[in-house]
């Protein structure tokens, strides 16, 4: 595909709108932890493991799949995903204590992550070369919609359809759109591209020794993993300083991303990507740091448009730089190892979170989350090209 080629394809709309609707059985669970301890009557740790479990699974599952979902055989593991999905969202009503409830947070995590590495895997093929801050930027805009509409909309929904599980079945019924959307997507040939055919085991390795890959998927990881204790913990901290509803926090924050990504995507691809992603972690420290000490309505909505800037930066450009410091063959692969660093934020930041909220406080956490982001300024040096070695992108 040539460097100006066109983004928006019929295939990457469709694959985008089946994103959203997989992003909603997500950012539905934005009331698990109340859910959890209050429903279930689970301790702080409890709760924080099975909130983690569901990215836990995905993280262990990923790499083993990962090498073996292409854009060639994506179509019917997307589909075997989205059935999985709708149906593990049903037994929700089945977990009534700590064992089966991490039961099927475990079986939900196994199909999601077959489900996304196979629509990353053929999103990727859709993607013209030097436009990937503006690819992935849409794409963040769309798996970020769910968290902008649901949060504030979780309290009525519960009301209207008499709790939480019910809105978990209402859900699963967003799977079902997926199977018709699947006839839509063009089929890829084995062999009809530089992206095609199984990865040798060689290229494997060599992706492996690739410092500016590695350091993007761990930069990556800290950073996911300093977002989950906002998302998962802030309505605590929220009602702690008397704010009712946090889920208005989210809906200005990602109102921000969205604008910064859809109006900046095109300026990131022609910026220096890694000055940028400096920039944004900057601002994420200062966010963290800031809203350890809040107590102010003002200043906790004001923090919610200084974090959207700064996460509508951050991880489109860590997406784009990813895409482009692999080769064709492996941007499938180093894409859904960027999602593995998602799952892994899932995981650990719930769950780490559940264990500093049980011997700590909010500010703690927010300080551990700012700590995070230092730990990632520090390694942006491994970004820099190193000397005699050729642009992966060739």
């Amino acid at each position: 595909m040539t460097e100006r080629g066109k983004l928006l394809t019929r295939d990457f709309l469709v694959l985008n709108f089946i994103i959203f609707l997989t992003y909603c059985n997500i950012a539905v669970f934005f009331q698990l932890h109340e859910y959890l301890l209050h429903i279930i009557h689970t301790s702080q740790e409890e709760a924080g493991f099975l909130i983690g479990v569901f990215a836990l699974t995905a993280l262990i599952i990923r790499p083993f799949i990962s090498p073996f979902l292409r854009p060639e055989n994506a179509r019917k593991w997307i589909l075997t995903g989205a059935v999985g999905v709708g149906i593990a969202l049903l037994f929700y009503h089945l977990g009534r204590g700590f064992a089966g409830m991490a039961a099927i947070r475990i079986i939900h995590g196994t199909f999601y992550v077959i489900m996304a590495t196979a629509v990353m895997a053929r999103m990727v093929a859709c993607i013209p070369k030097n436009r990937s801050a503006e690819a992935f930027g849409i794409i963040s805009v769309i798996t970020l919609l769910p968290y902008a509409v649901l949060p504030p909309l979780i309290n009525p929904l519960i009301t209207w359809f008499g709790g939480f599980l019910p809105v978990l079945d209402i859900t699963a019924l967003l799977m079902i759109p997926i199977l018709p959307l699947l006839a839509l997507i063009r089929p890829v040939e084995e062999g009809g591209g530089k992206q095609s055919g199984r990865l040798a085991v060689t290229e494997l390795k060599e992706n492996l020794k690739n410092r500016r890959i590695v350091g993007l998927l761990i930069i990556s990881l800290f950073v996911f993993t300093a977002f989950t204790p906002v998302f998962y913990f802030l309505k605590g901290y929220a009602r702690s300083i008397g704010i009712r509803n946090a889920g208005w926090f989210f809906t200005i924050s990602t109102a921000v991303e969205i604008l910064v990504r859809l109006i900046g995507g095109k300026f990131m691809d022609r910026g220096d990507k890694p000055r940028i992603l400096l920039f944004a972690l900057i601002l994420l420290l200062t966010g963290y740091l800031i809203l350890a000490h809040t107590s102010s309505h003002l200043l906790f909505y004001a923090l919610a448009l200084l974090f959207g800037l700064a996460w509508g930066i951050a991880l489109p450009i860590l997406n784009g730089l990813v895409f482009d410091y692999s080769s064709p063959r492996l941007r499938p692969l180093n894409a859904n190892l960027g999602l593995e660093m998602f799952q892994g934020g899932f995981f650990l930041g719930p769950f780490l979170g559940g264990i500093f909220l049980a011997t700590g406080s909010y500010r703690t956490l927010y300080y551990v989350c700012g700590g995070l982001i230092i730990v990632a300024l520090a390694m942006l040096p491994l970004l820099t090209s190193p000397k005699n070695v050729r642009e992966e992108t060739i």
